[in-house]
C-alpha cells in the first residue's frame, strides 16, 4: 500500500520582497488603503501612495474592478499600490470634476477660462470679466445694481 502524502499549498499571502504582482483594486478602504486581488484570487491590502489619487481610485472601483500593480516595499514593510491601469470603463471619471468646498481658489497670471459649448466666462489679470452666451440670466431677489464707470445697454 502506498503512503498517503498531503501535498502543502505553495502559496504566498502577499508579494515577494521585490517582485511586483500583477491583479485589481477591488475596493478601497478608510485611510491610504485598498484591497487588492491578485491573479490567482489571492487578496491582501495595499497601501496607496500619494501619487495615486484616492478619491479617483474610490469612484473608479465603484464601476469596475482597477487593473494594477503591487509591489513589497521594505521601506514600509508593506505591500505598496504601485501603478494602476484604468480601462475605457473608468474615462468618463476624467471628464467630470466634483469639488464639495465651503471655498473653491483658482489661481492664474494670465486668465481663468470656464467653456461649456458656446457659452463663456473669461476673468483677466487686468480685472476684466467676459460673459459671453446666446441669453444671459440674472436675477435678485431684491434690488439689483448695475454700476460702472459708464453703463451702456444695447
Amino acid at each position: 500500500m502506498r503512503a498517503v502524502h498531503k501535498l502543502r499549498p505553495v502559496v504566498e499571502l502577499e508579494p515577494s520582497r521585490g517582485r511586483d504582482v500583477k491583479g485589481n483594486v477591488f475596493r478601497v478602504g478608510p485611510g491610504r488603503a485598498a484591497e487588492f486581488r491578485d491573479e490567482s484570487g489571492r487578496a491582501f491590502e495595499v497601501a496607496i501612495p500619494g501619487h495615486i489619487k484616492r478619491r479617483w481610485l474610490a469612484s473608479a472601483v465603484a464601476v469596475a474592478p482597477v487593473p494594477a500593480l503591487a509591489i513589497y516595499s521594505e521601506a514600509m514593510d508593506a505591500e505598496v499600490l504601485w501603478c494602476v491601469f484604468p480601462l475605457p470603463e473608468h474615462e468618463a471619471l476624467d471628464e467630470h470634476v466634483k469639488l464639495d468646498a465651503k471655498t473653491i481658489e483658482l489661481a492664474a497670471s494670465e486668465s481663468i477660462q470656464n467653456r461649456t459649448g458656446r457659452s463663456t466666462i473669461t476673468v483677466n489679470a487686468a480685472g476684466e470679466i467676459h460673459i459671453r452666451g446666446r441669453n444671459i440670466h440674472s436675477r435678485a431677489s431684491n434690488l439689483q445694481r448695475i454700476r460702472g464707470g459708464g453703463v451702456r445697454i444695447n
